[in-house]
């Protein structure tokens, strides 16, 4: 699939022009909106997650692990837990809009289970570009605060976006070819 970008973004800017658009391009749009939607989730419950869970002495006594996975390091993350949670929101929701919305997935019985175990590796992957993004971004900078926190968040998310559309296209949602 070629996507003439400067032709697309000229479209864009005419209203006459969605719905063709659209129908040309469902796929990557609907992507790129449910992924701007899951976005929101991941940040959202990163926040979330981030203001429950402020330092190691707010974290239940089994979950304190995760701030002594970067000790090797010199360093405490207070971001893992967050970005380990947000994850697992941000991957619920994914999948269930992927699946049907976006890949519009026949999948069924069994086939669902196989489907879900290679989107959650495929996001796995992509949980630990994350992770590595942050760690380098905010824990080993130093630099903390909301607003540097929120830009490596962005950072992050935009790698991840482009991965995880390309390991859900090649991996996970693959069409079967039609045999002649």
């Amino acid at each position: 699939m070629n996507i003439d970008v400067k032709s697309f973004l000229k479209r864009a800017l005419h209203p006459k022009e969605w719905k063709s658009l659209y129908r040309e391009n469902k796929e990557i749009v609907s992507y790129v909106f449910f992924g701007v939607l899951t976005t929101i989730v991941s940040f959202g419950t990163y926040y979330l997650f981030r203001f429950i869970f402020p330092d190691e002495k707010s974290v239940p006594a089994f979950l304190s692990w995760t701030f002594n996975l970067t000790a090797v390091f010199s360093t405490e993350s207070a971001t893992v837990l967050p970005v380990i949670l947000s994850w697992i929101c941000a991957v619920i929701f994914a999948y269930v809009t992927n699946r049907i919305w976006v890949f519009e997935s026949k999948a069924a019985g069994a086939g669902i289970l196989s489907e879900f175990v290679k989107f959650c590796g495929a996001r796995l992957l992509t949980l630990f570009v994350d992770l590595l993004i942050m760690f380098l971004l905010v824990d080993m900078t130093g630099m903390d605060g909301t607003l540097w926190e929120f830009f490596a968040k962005v950072v992050s998310n935009i790698f991840v976006l482009v991965l995880n559309y390309i390991l859900s296209k090649l991996i996970v949602f693959r069409k079967k070819k039609k045999s002649a």
